[in-house]
Parts: C-alpha cells; structure tokens; sequence
C-alpha cells in the first residue's frame, strides 16, 4: 500500500482537496477528554483545547488509521450523508490540525498569527495565576460585580457632569509628563485587564497555559491564553472569563473620571478624565464581535460555537468563490442565516482597524520631520505587503479549489481594471496637514523641518483646528497666502499634540492665513489643514501616504545638497 499524503508534513492551508481514496491518520498530539457534562468531547492537540466534538466525530477520528480510505470511513460511519459533505468535513478536521502532517504545533514562546499579530509569552503562567487566585480567594465574586457594577455608574455620572473639561481635555495638547503618565497607566491597567482572564479562568478551574507580550494590529498590548476555558461545561463561566478584562477597564476608567471630580489640581484632573475616557474607548473597540477581541470570546462563548469567527468567514469566503468563480456549492460550516454577513463582516473589520491605526499615526506624525516621516512611510509599505500577502494566499486557496482558471484569471483581470479604473475616476478633495502658530493677529503656517519644498495654493481654504491629543476641534477657518520658505523654530505642540516647558523644534513658515471665521480666540498653536482642490483617490493616496510624510526629507536633502 503506498504511504498516505498525510504522512507527509505540510501545512494544512495549502494542502489540497480531500479525495475519496485518501487514507487520512490521526495527528500523533490529538487526545480526547470528556467534557463535564458528558454528552460532547475536547479534541485536545498537544494539550491544548482544539474542538468540542460528539462521540460519533470521536469514534470516527480515532478509526483514522493511515489505512482505510475516506470511501470507506464514509460507508461505516456516515453513509446517509453525501460522500461529499464527508469529505468537507474531513477538510475541517485537517484545517484545524487534527489529522497526521497538517498538524500544528501548539503555539510557544514566540508566535506570529496572521495577519498582524506577534506573541511572545512565557509558558509559566500556571504557577504565577495560582498564587494569585490563592490571594484573591477570599472575596465574593457577587461582592466583586456589585462592586464594579457601581463604579461604572458612578464614573458615567462623573463623565456627564464634567462633559465640557473632558471636551476640552481631549481636544487640546497635553504636557508630555501627563502623557507619559497616562501611557504608563494605560500599560499597567491593561496588564490588569490580562490578568483578571488569567483569575477568572483559573477561579473556575481552568489553567492559563501562556501569557505575555505582543503586537496586536500594530499596537503593542498583554495577552492571556484561556483557550483551556472551553473544558469548562458551563457557557456563563466562559463568557465572564472573556468580559473579566474588559470590566478591569470600565472599573478603573471609572474610578479615574470619579477621582477627577475631587482633585484640586487642574492638572492632575485633566490627566484622570484623559485615562478615564481612554479606558472607555479600549472597552468599547474590545467589544467589537468581528476581531478577535473579548467581545467576540464572550459571544463565541455564548452561543457555544467553537470557532465561530473562522467558519463565518468561510461560509462567506465560500459564498464570494461561488459567486465570482463559479465554485461549487459547498456545505456551511454554520447552518444560520447570520453566518455570511457575521463572516463578511470578519473579514473586513481587521482591515479597518489597520486602516484606521494608520491614518492615525500618519496624522500625528507625517509633519514630524524628515525621520518620522521614514517611519510612516516603512508602516505603511509593512502594511501594503502584508496585504498583498494575504490576498495571494486567498487567492491562491480559490484556485486550488477546483474553479475554472479562465473564469478565475477573467475575473481577477477585470477586478484590477476595475478598481484602476474607479480609482482614477472618483475624485475627492485633496488637503496638506500643517501646524500654526499665532502672533497676535497674525497666523503662520509651518512645516517641520529647516526646509521644505511644500507649496501652498495662493487662497486656499484653510481649516484652523486644535492639536488635541485624542481629537481635533475645528476653532476657525481662512485663507492661505503663501510665503517664501524662511527657517524658525516653534513650540513643540505646533507640530505635535504635546507640550513641554522650553521645548522647540525646528520648522519652516510657508505661508500666512488670513482668518475669515473663528469660534473664539485662537490658541497660540494648533493644527491646520488646507484645502488643494481635487484629485483622484490614487493622487490622494500618494500624496498623503508618501508625499507629505517624505516631504521634509526632500527639503533637507536639497539644502543639503552642494
């Protein structure tokens, strides 16, 4: 008998359609354990919680011997069914490892999970989270969610009643000691946050297998492994594992925006209702049931699907391959009416946080300098390539499935003229982010840098906006009256949303505003934005991905050229 395919190492995204002579083998690391409540079983994949399965499914894993043929299995095990729905569900168990050379090893020290995630963990977590429940023990947890109930009350009270300082907070520069502050503080609370998922899996039983340190769609953050929770037989253990963090959150952005009610110091108020609206918007985006947050945990948790985000996204990946390339009608992983849009909405939501986090950092920093300008630039070229990575493997699987190759290059070549095309046609106003800084009566615009080669269309419109350190508020509006380049220096919140005592950096004035409309009295530096006409979406892109970041770059390169 020749040697199974399966016995050879691969990896299980590029491993071929099954075939009904395959002779399939169970992974040397899969074990079964009995769940609690005796009617489902843990698949286990080295030790480690893979899938909640029948008895039947176990019955059938274990009779993949790497000698009886998927025809066979099928005729023992399920022969009222389709020997193609067989098949596909054989493809699930290879997917997630379960099945001998497209196993996967549990995951380490260091872990990358695409498309924008890199871990690094210490495998020690057991100990550290059993010392910690022995201390914790003590308290009620009723106790402990009153508590937290009423300290979310009470900072939302606290946020109406302070509403326009926390505006104001929010929408102005902040002292880079206070920033600094609010970052450390930010970091503690969000190891907090890891750590009350570590608490609460092992108060009810369970064991934290890693935790530690990574970057999450760009953003560095802790992370703790509670895939254990899925040994747990009840569905309201797993969902308070789950929203455990996010209530360290709420409860401590509470008490930060209570706290701020009571402090004399106006600066050390602004400080609290910053960090407490900051811990409100890492409660809000950790909800978000689409990412891989612990709003998604707790919902996967609750509907007692297993998974639930990868088969969403493959009954709608199966759904787009059917209606673009004419693939056959596979069966769903999830057999609900919800299951493509919650599965299209997956696949989109991790594409609008990287988008948004990079606009973000391209606003805050493209008119640093000519070295910050490099690192927004390196960012987004990161981003583009991870991109174009994880579309070819996209396309790649389609291909492999068995679609017609004309229909599939027809397709992909008519979707790239397509977005070419839409790209060049719409057009959207095109705009130049600069800091300002008032004399007086007279407004300057300035760039960073000792030169710079930007160019400011004679009356452009000018927005006059704050240079808040979580939000812009527009203050007044202008026109533009460009200047020859002339060499400066200006305080540091004029470029950036932070202030410090003494503090300049060197800039250059590029043109004067005359001011036509203001809400009150301008600050002395903020942000503005002028207006550069139209242009198409590519011509935008370009020129706010990569002209404007690398543009004071160029103008030191020309005055330091001979």
């Amino acid at each position: 008998m020749p040697p199974s395919r399966f016995t050879r190492r691969r990896d299980s995204r590029s491993s071929p359609a099954l075939t009904a002579e395959d002779r399939p083998l169970l992974a040397p690391g899969v074990a079964f354990e009995e769940g609690a409540d005796q009617t489902l079983w843990i698949a286990m994949l080295h030790g480690v919680p893979s899938s909640r399965v029948s008895r039947s499914v176990v019955d059938l894993l274990t009779a993949m011997n790497g000698e009886t043929s998927l025809r066979d299995l099928h005729r023992d095990f399920a022969a009222s069914e389709t020997l193609e729905s067989f098949l596909e569900l054989a493809r699930r168990f290879q997917l997630r490892g379960l099945l001998a050379g497209d196993s996967r090893r549990p995951p380490g020290r260091i872990t990358y999970r695409p498309p924008f995630t890199l871990q690094v963990a210490t495998l020690r977590a057991p100990v550290v989270f059993g010392r910690l429940d022995a201390l914790l023990r003590p308290l009620s947890p009723r106790a402990v969610l009153v508590s937290m109930g009423a300290l979310v009350v009470a900072g939302a009270l606290a946020a109406a009643v302070q509403v326009s300082e926390l505006r104001e907070a929010v929408t102005t520069p902040m002292p880079l000691v206070d920033v600094v502050a609010v970052v450390a503080a930010l970091f503690l609370i969000t190891l907090l946050h890891e750590g009350a998922h570590g608490a609460a899996l092992t108060r009810f039983g369970g064991r934290a297998r890693r935790a530690g340190f990574m970057l999450l769609y760009l953003a560095p953050a802790f992370f703790v492994d509670v895939t254990d929770g899925w040994r747990l037989p009840d569905r309201r253990q797993r969902v308070a594992i789950a929203l455990a963090g996010p209530a360290v959150h709420a409860a401590l952005g509470a008490i930060a925006l209570s706290a701020a009610l009571l402090v004399p110091s106006q600066e050390l108020r602004r400080t609290l209702l910053v960090l407490g609206l900051a811990c409100a918007i890492v409660v809000v985006v950790n909800l978000i049931p689409f990412v891989r947050f612990d709003g998604y945990i707790a919902l996967m948790s609750a509907l007692d699907e297993p998974n639930l985000r990868r088969r969403t996204m493959r009954d709608a990946a199966d759904l787009l391959t059917r209606l673009l390339f004419g693939g056959h009608r596979g069966n769903k992983s999830m057999n609900t009416w919800w299951s493509v849009p919650f599965g299209l909405a997956s696949l989109v939501a991790p594409i609008v946080l990287v988008l948004f986090a990079v606009v973000r950092v391209n606003r805050a920093l493209a008119g640093g300098g000519p070295l910050l300008g490099m690192l927004v630039v390196a960012l987004e070229v990161v981003v583009v390539l991870a991109g174009v990575v994880h579309v070819s493997k996209s396309l790649h699987r389609v291909l492999r499935s068995g679609v017609s190759r004309l229909r599939f290059v027809a397709v992909g070549a008519a979707a790239i003229v397509g977005v070419a095309i839409a790209g060049a046609a719409i057009s959207v106003p095109m705009s130049t982010t600069f800091g300002f800084t008032t004399s007086g009566d007279r407004v300057v615009l300035v760039h960073a840098g000792d030169m710079s080669d930007v160019t400011v269309p004679e009356g452009a419109r000018v927005s006059l906006m704050s240079n808040g350190i979580l939000f812009n508020e527009q203050l007044g509006e202008g026109t533009a009256h460009p200047l020859p380049p002339a060499k400066t220096t200006v305080p540091l919140d004029a470029l950036f949303p932070i202030t410090a005592d003494y503090a300049s950096v060197p800039a250059a004035v590029v043109a004067e505003v005359q001011v036509s409309a203001a809400h009150g009295r301008l600050p002395v530096t903020g942000q503005a934005r002028v207006e550069n006409g139209t242009g198409n979406l590519w011509q935008m892109l370009w020129a706010t991905g990569v002209v404007s970041p690398l543009s004071t770059f160029q103008g030191q390169e020309e005055e330091e050229s001979p």
